[in-house]
Formats: C-alpha cells, sequence, structure tokens
C-alpha cells in the first residue's frame, strides 16, 4: 500500500527557507528639545518682537526685509528680532523661492485659528 499524501512529514525539506533580508532601520529623528520657557517669554516681551508675533499670528510667512517693511524698522535689527524669536521656538523658518531669502513663520500646528496661537504650554491671543 502506497501512502498517496505527497506532503508526508517524512517527505518534508529538512532545511528552512532564508529568511529575507533585514531593511536598513531609518534613523530616528531625534525629539525637538523641550522649549525653554523663559527664554519664550522673554523673546515676545519684546514690542518689535510681539509686532511681528502679530503679523506672522495669521499665517504669513514674511521675509526678514518684509517684515522690516511692515514694522518700518531696518532690516539688520528686525533680522536679529526674527532670529531671536526662531531660537526661542514662538516662529520658525524655511527657505524662500530664492536661497537667499529665509521665510519665517508661524507653524499651522501652533495656529488654533488666526490671532490664537497654542504652543501646549499656553494659548496666547494675539489681536
Amino acid at each position: 500500500m502506497s501512502d498517496t499524501n505527497p506532503a508526508a512529514p517524512s517527505d518534508l525539506p529538512t532545511t528552512t527557507p532564508a529568511a529575507p533580508a533585514a531593511t536598513p532601520a531609518t534613523p530616528a529623528t531625534p525629539p525637538a528639545p523641550p522649549v525653554d520657557r523663559p527664554e519664550f517669554f522673554s523673546a515676545l516681551g519684546n514690542p518689535m518682537r510681539w509686532e511681528l508675533v502679530k503679523i506672522m499670528a495669521t499665517g504669513k510667512a514674511l521675509s526678514a526685509s518684509e517684515a522690516a517693511k511692515a514694522v518700518g524698522r531696518d532690516f539688520d535689527g528686525v533680522s536679529k528680532h526674527l532670529r531671536i524669536l526662531r531660537r526661542a521656538r514662538v516662529v520658525a523658518s524655511r527657505r524662500g523661492e530664492d536661497e537667499r531669502l529665509k521665510l519665517y513663520y508661524i507653524p499651522e500646528a501652533n495656529r488654533r485659528m488666526d490671532g490664537v496661537l497654542d504652543y501646549g504650554f499656553c494659548v496666547i491671543k494675539v489681536g
């Protein structure tokens, strides 16, 4: 009598198939450092920087020259204030169409609606 079961245990291969090649792990993006709250509020405490934040609270991105024109001040001074706001993580920046232009803006994640900013540890009404 012959065994008609083609997959009888004695007929199974003795080696296991090779495991698929491991995909290289993508490096995890390190989490952003927590906001330094005293630095954050200090940055907002300057009248010039507060005016810049009010302008950007609607979602408008500005270059330093556009910001200087909007507040009627010189480029160098306004550029310094924008860097302080960025370092305090009140605003973010990205390159504009021209590589020399940097646009400053308040990220959408921090804008609940026009004039209301939410940074997680505080909600600010600018208007």
